[in-house]
């Protein structure tokens, strides 16, 4: 068999890919809420500046805010392609950490801490609380009370200017604190929620007594490797194992004793397996073995060592029957996998059970 260090990341299952798809759909509304919240603050300084048309600065600020409407429809239309990139998140956060010092330049512009644009700082603390890691709330936070300290130190201030400003700068800080104690707490609830669906997921996997694959993930999984064989020129085994005369075992010493045996078979199969094959069971006394990258005649030596390795883990008297299938490239399907490896079993139950047989796939006459 080749070595686990050899063996490339074995797949991307479809679950995996509708994960991807959620998490681009994630971000996708994320950033339309984010650029949409941006537009609409944009529109309100500009009839603020439209209601005030005599305050200092007004071209300039008009400038400013005209480059606000244009970045913010930008970042709307660019936020299909950005939600589908790596460094997705790291944008939004760049995004809403200027946004800050954004509103911070145009308040210095207008009334420093008297203008009411000064307010819209509280509009990133409230989205990085909603949608950002702690760490990344707390960098929203900073930059929200750094914008602040700017405006506050770029005006000379009377003694109720100076007033409201600390109260103002009290509050936002207040409110950068409970943004961050917000993000973790909700961060806090969702990895308790991943936690929770990837026990799910693993006991829907799972069968409870052996500790294999169901019969569904296990199917699965060779419809998978059957394709990564058949893209790469792969070699894929398969077994098929039977617990000879179960029902005797059962009508023997009971149901109880049946069970323990079936989960010792399953241990010594998962214990005898590399990291990458997979131990399903098919159902009742039947179990399944797949081998990616192996021969059948290596897989049949590996079965030899199961039945070796069974009588030293059981508590009755107990033998497996064990029927080996390689993929075969002319018929690459899970049916004529299981098929060929079941016709392998009937082989060995026909002539006295308690054996390994080989169905190895009749050579192509093409080369693949």
């Amino acid at each position: 068999m080749t070595s686990e260090e050899t063996h490339p990341p074995v797949r991307v299952a479809p679950e995996a890919q509708s994960g991807h798809d959620a998490q681009r759909g994630f971000w996708l509304t994320h950033m339309r809420i984010g650029f949409g919240v941006f537009l609409a603050e944009t529109l309100v300084v500009m009839a603020y500046l439209g209601l005030t048309p005599d305050s200092p600065h007004r071209p300039l600020l008009w400038m400013m805010v005209s480059l606000w409407l244009v970045l913010a429809l930008s970042g709307i239309g660019m936020a299909p392609a950005v939600a589908s990139k790596s460094w997705r998140a790291t944008y939004s956060v760049a995004w809403t950490v200027l946004s800050a010092f954004a509103v911070g330049g145009v308040t210095i512009l207008d009334l420093g801490p008297n203008s009411p644009i000064l307010v819209l700082l509280f509009l990133p603390l409230v989205y990085a609380a909603l949608m950002f890691t702690p760490k990344a709330a707390a960098l929203c936070g900073l930059s929200a009370l750094a914008s602040a300290a700017l405006v506050a130190t770029t005006h000379s201030q009377g003694a109720i200017s100076r007033e409201r400003s600390f109260m103002f700068f009290a509050v936002l800080a207040g409110a950068s604190v409970l943004s961050v104690a917000a993000s973790v707490n909700r961060s806090r609830i969702e990895r308790h929620e991943r936690q929770l669906l990837e026990r799910i997921a693993v006991l829907a996997a799972t069968d409870e007594l052996t500790g294999c694959a169901v019969r569904r993930v296990f199917r699965q999984r060779v419809e998978e490797e059957i394709a990564r064989s058949m893209r790469h020129g792969r070699r894929l085994s398969l077994m098929m194992i039977d617990v000879d005369q179960f029902k005797s075992v059962n009508d023997s010493y009971g149901h109880v004793v049946g069970d323990r045996l079936l989960a010792a078979v399953g241990a010594v199969l998962r214990a005898d397996v590399r990291s990458f094959d997979m131990v399903g069971r098919l159902g009742g006394d039947e179990f399944a073995v797949l081998l990616p990258d192996t021969e059948p005649s290596v897989a049949a030596a590996l079965a030899e060592r199961f039945r070796r390795d069974l009588p030293g883990a059981v508590e009755v008297p107990v033998t497996i029957s064990i029927g080996v299938s390689g993929l075969d490239r002319s018929v690459p399907t899970v049916e004529q996998m299981f098929d060929d490896a079941d016709f392998a079993l009937y082989e060995v139950k026909r002539t006295g059970r308690d054996a390994v047989a080989v169905r190895s796939p009749v050579p192509s006459s093409r080369s693949n």
